[in-house]
């Protein structure tokens, strides 16, 4: 609530734990009478540091969800531990952004298993940004998501992330990948359960066989849970696919 006693409608953040402190009051309930609009960048306050801006709206029946934008740098060990997995719940979230080290927010958040996002973003420059996601055993829920778009390092998450059951996913992007951006990808045996697959698109890959050796990983290591299938017969929807949308994609 604002000094007048009335919902909070807006707040703006200017450093790490200004923006954690309103994620606090989040996860506390403190703005559950509202319905949660956007986040979004402001710009950046310092090196390394960007502002953030909450919105909120009254809560309504038709309410589509949220686009959430994050971006940090490095966030502490100190201030990681103030939000545990599963505990920051935003409501309806419909398109969600998470850049560099801000991707470590992505198992923090509580996505409902009715939450249908339009498109997840997830980004990272170096191998350092994903901080200790790699090391996780329990895959993090994305729920049901029409697109999804993984730049860089955080390629290597496609091990990490779990569609809802039965989701049916119009495109993954891959882009700005190489074979030395996704070594932990390609060292790992760990299977993929993204659901299927209709479109797949390589953004600015390097020439060194990244396309193929990704699209490898689809084929054989993509799980359609409760179907039965594997990767393979869906690899090779995509690859027809790609063949008829996308002239010398592959």
């Amino acid at each position: 609530q604002n000094a007048n006693g009335l919902p909070r409608v807006l707040a703006k953040t200017k450093t790490e734990d200004e923006t954690f402190d309103v994620l606090e009051e989040i996860k506390e309930g403190a703005c559950s009478e509202m319905a949660l609009k956007r986040i979004f960048i402001r710009y950046r306050y310092e090196e390394g540091v960007y502002s953030h801006e909450f919105v909120w709206k009254e809560k309504g029946d038709t309410d589509e969800g949220a686009d959430v934008t994050f971006d940090f740098a490095k966030i502490s060990a100190k201030t990681k531990t103030r939000i545990k997995d599963g505990e920051l719940d935003l409501g309806r979230i419909k398109r969600l952004c998470l850049y560099r080290n801000a991707v470590e927010l992505l198992p923090m958040l509580k996505i409902h298993e009715d939450n249908k996002m339009d498109m997840l973003t997830l980004c990272c420059d170096t191998l350092s940004e994903l901080g200790s996601l790699l090391e996780r055993e329990n895959k993090i829920f994305i729920g049901s998501v029409k697109e999804v778009w993984l730049g860089g390092h955080a390629i290597n998450l496609l091990t990490k992330i779990e569609t809802q059951k039965g989701n049916k996913m119009k495109k993954l992007v891959i882009y700005d990948g190489s074979l030395s951006k996704i070594e932990p990808l390609l060292e790992s045996k760990e299977k993929i359960h993204l659901g299927k697959i209709k479109s797949l698109d390589m953004k600015n890959p390097e020439s060194n066989g990244t396309k193929e050796k990704i699209r490898e990983i689809l084929e054989t290591r993509n799980v359609i849970l409760g179907s039965g299938e594997t990767g393979k017969a869906i690899g090779n929807q995509i690859l027809k696919k790609m063949h008829q949308s996308i002239s010398g994609a592959w």
